[in-house]
């Protein structure tokens, strides 16, 4: 009988070929959004926000997104949250999303704690990343998930799941990784959580339409 980790092993190169196999296969093709990522709402609930600055030619020649959105969002009781959003029109070798798990540790943060937390979505509960982050006597609370306009996904590996299932069912690989970053201070995650929950569907109106 096939053991637990042959049976695992086959089922990751499976997939990896099967990603493979469409990624190169040439089948796909770009998907615009349905609305600028700008279009989003500056005033989110009690949330006001203000564009922040643009990334660093390096930083975006690295990031590679198709466009990308950075704000700072602000309440009246003094709460803050920095919002970064980068979509993928069409995701291929060298040029998906980078996850903040990789790229945190490489800007030197320290990931010393992280979970998934749920938020309401559509009248449904949906997983989210929840990382804990230091830098020095910096600490922070990154909140970050993988959207397209059909669902709301935490992790990576699902994430590439749906895109293979995507790309052979539909033949298109669009999605966006959105990032809420806070304090980490008492009331932080509450603050960062109350912003995600009103983001998912302002971000969801902005997506590519499914085709057909």
């Amino acid at each position: 009988m096939m053991s637990s980790s042959v049976r695992t092993g086959s089922l990751a190169a499976l997939l990896a070929l099967t990603y493979a196999t469409v990624m190169w296969s040439g089948q796909r093709s770009p998907e615009e959004l349905y609305q600028p990522l700008e279009t989003i709402p500056i005033e989110v609930g009690d949330w006001v926000g203000r564009e922040a600055n643009r990334l660093s030619q390096e930083e975006e020649e690295v990031l590679r997104a198709t466009s990308y959105l950075k704000r700072d969002y602000y309440r009246e009781d003094g709460a803050s949250a920095d919002l970064f959003i980068a979509f993928y029109s069409m995701q291929q070798a060298g040029e998906a999303m980078h996850s903040p798990k990789n790229c945190l540790p490489g800007t030197g943060w320290e990931i010393w704690k992280y979970d998934e937390a749920t938020i309401p979505f559509a009248g449904e509960p949906v997983e989210i990343n929840r990382y804990y982050i230091q830098r020095g006597q910096s600490r922070l609370l990154v909140l970050y998930w993988y959207q397209s306009y059909e669902r709301v996904v935490a992790s990576e590996y699902y994430a590439k799941i749906c895109l293979v299932w995507d790309s052979v069912m539909k033949h298109r690989t669009s999605g966006a990784i959105v990032r809420v970053t806070v304090e980490d201070s008492p009331n932080g995650e509450k603050e960062a959580l109350d912003l995600a929950a009103k983001l998912l569907p302002l971000v969801k109106n902005v997506l590519p339409r499914p085709r057909g």
